[in-house]
């Protein structure tokens, strides 16, 4: 009898040596640089304050003025040599130095130029899956990991030398065109990138009971590299050289060429034995396993004729309409919030540097936090009690901002405090939305739902730079806006059953029974023709963050 991948790899090692060598390597080489130029804008397109220069008969007001205070816009209206940026923490921002927006004076008329810069980056990534989205079924992972992974880090390093901004906004979209910036989700038909290329690729190299942990351990990654890019933000002040330092380590990536397999999934059903037998042989070897003749018998599911649904079988029956639009929604709240609180440090108060590590560091008790929720609570609660209590502290942080000029170290104590209570809670909610979306989607649609929810959260994320830039219209209407939707999101997945300790549904017209231990069929339909995918081979993204 054949075995299947995951059976092979129950012989030569679900998680040895070999797999710990190259998810060491993987974190190192990739995935830890891979936030740096994600978040980099935070820093370098965050506007300072201005202040009056001293016995100035046109401009006498007293103080810095920051975005969203009522007199930051009085400087549009007087000639420029009357005022001069301030850097919040040591002296005057001068043309060549921190930020972004003082390099290309892009204040005033010009202020939304800084905001597009940081969204570019999103756009990218949605273009990019639009475009290339089947790329690494026909070329495979390995060659996509390392081509965008060598484009992320060759244009972070273009990215300090242009000195015109429709150059350096180019560049940003080149590096959002090849890194995921809804990570990280093996989803194939809208994602290509170096990103999602490299969770599949090392997803595909364990067995299924270990890829929780691979899961978990990319979560912890991205989490560190975000802190340390605190770290490395308040060193290196000039903005330049800020890119240059944040691009520069990512050049390792060549290195891993070399010792980085292919996925044997993909080898598998592309016919390419004589390779898979040899990364199966090496496996084994490393992991100190023997690897039977009778292995090699390997079922890659080529011969299934179960046809997968496409994005139309989405809209089916009521039932699982329901389910997408919320699902939909539901990412692209999350996405929108998650990546809203960091481009928010700059203009809650205090340090922005201070706030980016704390905004960071809340996510090290959140993961493990999240997993015990999601098993002891269920997914639905998981998601939903998270969700409203971060929109708690979104609506905490918009009820504490004030234009009263007494405490104000205070009231930014404790709208910086609301904030990370927001990031906690927006981060387990994030994390349960990937395992409970592929719950509920039926297997035959489960690829293209998670796609489609993936989507949703590019435009989220895409438009998290603008709901922050709304800040200027009035300060309470970034985390008004964040609070709300939050709110929304959380009462409309109340209309979603449970998906815990429920049997996986099959096709589009099962539907999961509110308190029962089984999926209710209905009378079964044949899919729309023409819907076949040759996708069977990728790895399962249900519940990689679950011990379930």
């Amino acid at each position: 009898m054949a075995l299947t991948a995951d059976g092979v790899f129950e012989i030569i090692g679900s998680f040895g040596r070999y797999q710990l060598f190259i998810l060491i390597l993987f974190n190192i080489i990739e995935w830890f640089w891979f936030g740096w130029p994600i978040m980099l804008m935070t820093f370098i397109a965050a506007e300072p304050a201005w202040r009056c220069i001293s016995n100035n008969t046109e401009c006498s007001l007293d103080g810095n003025m920051k975005p969203g205070g009522n007199n930051y816009d009085f400087r549009c209206n007087i000639s420029r040599n009357s005022w001069e940026f301030v850097d919040d923490f040591t002296s005057v921002v001068t043309q060549a130095s921190l930020h972004l927006e003082t390099r290309f004076d892009l204040v005033c008329d010009k202020a939304i130029y800084g905001t597009i810069s940081s969204s570019l980056i999103f756009f990218g990534g949605i273009v990019s899956a639009l475009l290339i989205g089947s790329l690494a079924d026909k070329f495979g992972r390995k060659i996509l990991v390392f081509t965008f992974g060598f484009a992320i880090a060759l244009f972070s390093l273009l990215s300090a030398f242009p000195n015109v901004y429709w150059l350096f906004a180019l560049f940003r979209f080149i590096i959002g065109f090849s890194i995921d910036p809804s990570l990280p989700l093996g989803s194939t038909s809208f994602s290509a990138g170096g990103g999602m290329s490299f969770f599949v690729l090392i997803t595909e190299l364990v067995g299924v009971r270990h890829r929780s942990l691979m899961g978990t351990s990319l979560w912890y990654c991205w989490t560190l590299s975000l802190i340390a890019l605190a770290g490395v933000a308040y060193l290196v002040r000039d903005w330049r050289m800020l890119c240059i330092v944040t691009g520069a380590p990512a050049i390792v990536i060549v290195f891993g060429w070399f010792f980085t397999p292919e996925s044997l999934r993909w080898l598998l059903v592309k016919g390419k034995m004589d390779e898979a037998e040899k990364l199966y042989r090496k496996i084994a070897r490393v992991n100190g396993k023997e690897l039977p003749e009778e292995a090699l018998n390997i079922d890659t599911g080529n011969d299934a004729k179960s046809r997968l649904g496409d994005f139309r079988d989405l809209f089916k029956t009521k039932s699982l309409t329901k389910t997408t639009l919320i699902s939909c929604f539901c990412w692209f709240v999350n996405a929108m919030v998650y990546y809203g609180v960091f481009l928010s440090a700059p203009s809650i108060g205090g340090n922005m540097y201070l706030n980016f590590f704390l905004a960071s560091v809340v996510e090290l008790p959140a993961i493990p936090g999240g997993i015990w929720i999601y098993n002891r609570f269920g997914r639905k609660r998981g998601v939903i009690v998270p969700m409203l209590l971060a929109a708690a502290g979104a609506a905490g942080a918009v009820l504490l901002t004030t234009d009263d000029e007494s405490n104000k170290g205070f009231l930014a104590g404790k709208i910086i405090l609301s904030m990370i209570w927001a990031k906690f809670w927006i981060m387990i909610s994030y994390d349960g939305v990937y395992i409970y979306s592929s719950e509920l989607f039926p297997t035959v649609v489960r690829n293209v739902g998670m796609s489609t929810s993936l989507g949703c959260a590019r435009f989220g994320s895409f438009l998290s730079p603008y709901v922050i830039f709304l800040g200027r219209v009035h300060p309470l209407l970034p985390y008004g806006i964040f609070a709300t939707m939050a709110l929304i999101a959380g009462f409309l997945c109340m209309l979603l059953p449970e998906t815990r300790f429920k049997p996986t549904l099959e096709n589009i017209d099962q539907t999961i029974q509110e308190g029962s231990t089984g999926a209710e069929e209905k009378d079964d339909e044949e899919l729309s023709p023409g819907t076949d995918e040759k996708k069977a081979f990728f790895p399962n993204t249900e519940c990689y963050l679950s011990t379930v």
